[in-house]
């Protein structure tokens, strides 16, 4: 029998309107967080970031602090190398002595010149309390990656929604629900899941007249689903940004 999954959420949903104000990533998903065990309102992570020249490569240093953190925690800092399709961890333990903490890492470049990564920052129960784009280049100089409106769909967003439910046969699915606004004719949209290893998009078409896409992933006996960190992410026929979410899977009792 294949495996079956739970999932649970590790930050709640970001929407094209959380980047009508910034182009800084970290600002807008920080908007998101539902952390337990580091609330944002009461402590908060402030991250940043370095890097310098190393032989054929660069070593890039990646820092987080936890402020007023009352009791040890643990956290993961967590990179997502996009073009290189490559993830790198790193657990960590902060005390209320020491909240700062640093990931060192060695980075070839091999042909190219420039890259980029998510760098981001999790919590014991793997939800994300803090998340940056890294753009770095050989000679050490890096930068956030401006999220400016070029990458923002136009579309009108209505409903964005993830949420557990029921097939006929009693199957749990997990199911993604975009709705758009303000439409004239029918207009395609892309629902994806995206995790390492796998890549699933789904072309569908709203109209006027049903203005709601939906995507349902089996969580029961779906043999093409693992444990780990899975992107749910809306975007129309340009790829442009509608919204996104981050879910993980765990094996099921």
């Amino acid at each position: 029998m294949a495996a079956s999954f739970v999932a649970f959420p590790s930050l709640s949903m970001v929407r094209k309107e959380d980047f009508a104000d910034t182009s800084l990533i970290p600002e807008a998903y920080g908007r998101h967080v539902v952390s337990r065990c580091l609330p944002p309102e009461r402590s908060p992570v402030h991250c940043s970031f370095s890097a310098e020249p190393a032989g054929d490569g660069i070593r890039l240093r990646f820092s987080s602090r936890v402020d007023n953190l009352g009791e040890p925690a643990m956290l993961t800092h967590k990179f997502f190398f996009v073009d290189r399709d490559e993830t790198r961890e790193r657990f960590h333990a902060v005390t209320p002595d020491e909240p700062e903490v640093t990931t060192e890492m060695l980075i070839l470049f091999a042909g190219f010149d420039r890259d980029y990564c998510h760098a981001s920052v999790y919590d014991a129960e793997n939800r994300l309390v803090a998340v940056h784009a890294v753009v770095f280049d050989r000679a050490g100089r890096t930068v956030p990656y401006p999220f400016t409106q070029r990458y923002v769909s136009p579309l009108g967003l209505g409903r964005a929604d993830l949420e557990e439910t029921v097939d006929g046969t009693g199957r749990r699915m997990l199911r993604f629900s975009v709705g758009l606004t303000g439409l004239t004719e029918p207009t395609p949209v892309v629902l994806a899941w995206q995790g390492i290893g796998r890549i699933v998009r789904e072309e569908l078409t709203c109209t006027p007249d049903r203005p709601e896409a939906h995507y349902e992933v089996p969580l029961d006996d779906n043999p093409l689903l693992a444990c780990g960190d899975w992107v749910v992410i809306a975007v129309d026929e340009q790829d442009r940004f509608l919204a996104q979410t981050l879910v993980t899977l765990q094996a099921a009792e």
